[in-house]
């Protein structure tokens, strides 16, 4: 479905070996490490929701099956929603979504790790959904040593701004390559009218992990060095009044860059309540 024909009201479904999807084109400086800090020698598994309000699959089916699997997984995953052309839409977020291994014509569809479970839609069982999401994401974390490991503490907002300390710690001295960190400043509990499949438009839908901001130039961040004392730096980046400042949360992701594609390696989140 386009969007010139969700305009129009026409609203197309299409439904392909049991997939129900949506067609459609598509700082501060360093800090010294607290001695509290405490980076875990642990993989979590990157499940990214793309999204859109406009995209009735979204609503009845992408939304739900990701809800599911972020409780299902609860400290395995760390989740992220990244909406395409709509109001809840970051540009910086595109490199992401139209990174080529998570690219498709389709909405929703669902990364976990390095590649899409979901390339064009998802299943209409929302428990189905959700248990394929899991199977990835175990498979994900049994095949990928921790490499590095990363945490986040002081996040607070004061002054317009929101902050947060973000930690790495190589657990492997012997890799090699670039590797880049970046924090991802989201908001939970968004209210946006969402299209709903079978059914009216909900106006009252909750998104979460909206991505708000990026601390860094670019959605990749910034290189760390390979060590294996902790790396720390303070993350910050100016509010929006419109945003919901006691739902507010913090991402931190290490990308290793190849050439010009990038693979997620680890990461975690935490919010401010």
């Amino acid at each position: 479905m386009n969007i010139k024909g969700i305009k129009s009201a026409a609203l197309i479904l299409t439904c392909t070996l049991g997939l129900i999807s949506c067609s459609k084109n598509e700082n501060a400086g360093p800090s010294n490490a607290s001695p509290s800090v405490n980076i875990e020698q642990k993989n979590r598994a990157l499940v990214i929701d793309i999204t859109g309000t406009w995209c009735p699959p979204c609503g009845a089916y992408g939304i739900p099956g990701f809800n599911d699997a972020i409780e299902k997984g609860k400290d395995k995953i760390l989740p992220i929603a990244i909406h395409s052309s709509d109001p809840l839409s970051l540009t910086a977020m595109n490199s992401i979504s139209n990174l080529p291994r998570f690219k498709s014509a389709s909405v929703p569809r669902i990364v976990v790790g390095n590649g899409l479970t979901f390339d064009a839609g998802v299943y209409s069982n929302i428990a189905a959904t959700s248990n394929k999401i899991i199977a990835s994401v175990d498979t994900f974390i049994a095949n990928n040593p921790v490499v590095v490991g990363v945490a986040l503490n002081n996040l607070k907002i004061a002054d317009g701004k929101i902050s947060v300390d973000a930690h790495s710690k190589f657990f492997d001295a012997n890799v090699n390559g670039e590797y880049l960190l970046s924090v991802y400043f989201y908001e939970n509990g968004v209210i946006s009218t969402q299209q709903i499949s079978g059914g009216p438009a909900n106006p009252n839908q909750k998104h979460d992990y909206v991505i708000r901001a990026v601390s860094t130039p670019n959605a990749w961040g910034s290189a760390i060095p390979i060590s294996g004392d902790i790396t720390s730096k303070t993350h910050t980046s100016v509010l929006n009044s419109a945003w919901k400042t006691e739902n507010m949360g913090a991402i931190v992701i290490v990308w290793k860059k190849i050439g010009t594609d990038y693979l997620y390696i680890n990461g975690t989140h935490m919010t401010l309540n």
